[in-house]
């Protein structure tokens, strides 16, 4: 696929090198059209780049004359610290149990050939796991 791709790709491209200008007509032909449009594209361009400036110039005035709250003044003397809670974190395992789901066993012959009636069973739904949790060890 990717060949089929470049194949055509690479054969549009000669196409459009090698292609006979006559397929174009003359020169002279539209030129005043070409003209008009290359003006206008012109005009549009330079009113739209005009205008993202002038916006940008706003928004950059407003940046500095926007309200600022005044510089904290330095404390003088020792900061107070703050009240360091006694302890630490350690993670620990903690073994979560498995969890079971009731099930109906539908009635059924065993290996000796008797009749066993149906009933509910307990199935394991999960099975048990180890977890790592963190815990607060406090040292008081």
């Amino acid at each position: 696929m990717k060949r089929i791709m470049i194949s055509l790709i690479a054969v549009l491209v000669c196409i459009t090198f090698v292609a006979p200008q006559v397929w174009a007509g003359s020169k002279q032909r539209h030129r005043w059209e070409g003209v008009a449009i290359g003006v206008g594209a012109a005009i549009l361009g330079h009113s739209l780049i005009r205008e993202h400036h002038r916006h940008m110039r706003e928004i950059e005035k407003g940046r500095d004359a926007r309200w600022c709250p005044p510089p904290r003044p330095h404390r003088e003397g020792r900061w107070e610290k703050r009240p360091q809670r006694e302890g630490h974190w350690e993670k620990k395992r903690i073994w979560t149990p498995e969890t079971y789901k009731r099930v109906w066993n539908p009635g059924h012959y065993n290996r000796k050939k008797r009749w066993v009636p149906g009933e509910w069973i307990k199935v394991i739904d999960q099975p048990g796991y180890w977890k790592k949790e963190r815990v607060w060890v406090s040292h008081r």
